[in-house]
């Protein structure tokens, strides 16, 4: 039976799989609604999907705020440190991928709980998402925004091309594809974890190690506490 270690918290899965359920939710009831518009249908399927659309919206922003709140702030700060972290290896990363997927024998740099990609995946998902839901609050509030229109549906067809891109990696891309089942259960294969996040399991491997240092510690200066207890009993006796 293959060794797994857990990858994601329950409240890292709930806040991604939020995210992306709303999202492809709002990105197709999105495009039909600009296919109602373009033929100038102003009907009760239009209303439907304006309405189910606004709703979903609210799903999209209260699910990940939520399971922010209710997470773990330690986890939430390591992966806001990982993901906010540029360096050389990073950009090393970015000019070795596109030729490692047509030629082998080419090395990446090792990588932490998120590869560069991922970082970068972020960052355009953070910016869309925001952008998204500042352009539609205006455009619930006033109809006829037709900027702010502009600006959510165009900020809707980069989002939706730079997601084909996610989904690839996530579900097609051998090498990745088997790190899927962490945002399902939370696990993932050790070995897959160990070659292609070295940083996060030698850091995850320490850490475990620190705590239990810390856990023979404690121990011991409960037991000692005990024995000086018993002393002093024996002593008054």
């Amino acid at each position: 039976m293959k060794k797994t270690v857990i990858r994601f918290s329950p409240s890292e899965r709930w806040f991604h799989n939020t995210v992306m359920f709303t999202f492809v939710f709002l990105l197709i009831t999105g495009l039909v609604m600009v296919l109602h518009n373009l033929l100038g249908m102003r009907n009760e399927s239009r209303e439907f999907l304006s309405i189910s659309h606004r709703l979903m919206s609210v799903v999209f922003i209260v699910g990940p705020v939520t399971a922010f709140l209710l997470g773990n702030k330690k986890v939430w700060r390591e992966n806001f440190k990982i993901l906010t972290t540029w360096g050389r290896e990073d950009t090393q990363w970015v000019r070795n991928i596109p030729f490692k997927a047509i030629r082998k024998g080419i090395d990446l740099p090792p990588e932490d709980k998120f590869n560069p990609g991922q970082k970068i995946w972020a960052g355009i998902a953070i910016t869309g998402s925001v952008t998204l839901v500042v352009s539609g609050v205006v455009i619930w509030i006033f109809d006829s925004a037709i900027l702010f229109i502009f600006i959510h549906t165009l900020f809707t067809v980069l989002m939706a091309m730079f997601l084909s891109g996610h989904v690839y990696m996530a579900l097609i891309n051998p090498d990745t594809r088997p790190g899927i089942g962490s945002i399902i259960d939370g696990e993932v294969d050790a070995d897959w974890a160990m070659r292609h996040h070295p940083k996060w399991m030698e850091r995850r491997a320490r850490e475990r190690v620190m705590e239990k240092v810390s856990a023979m510690e404690a121990q011991e200066v409960d037991a000692s506490a005990g024995g000086d207890d018993e002393g002093m009993g024996g002593s008054a006796g």
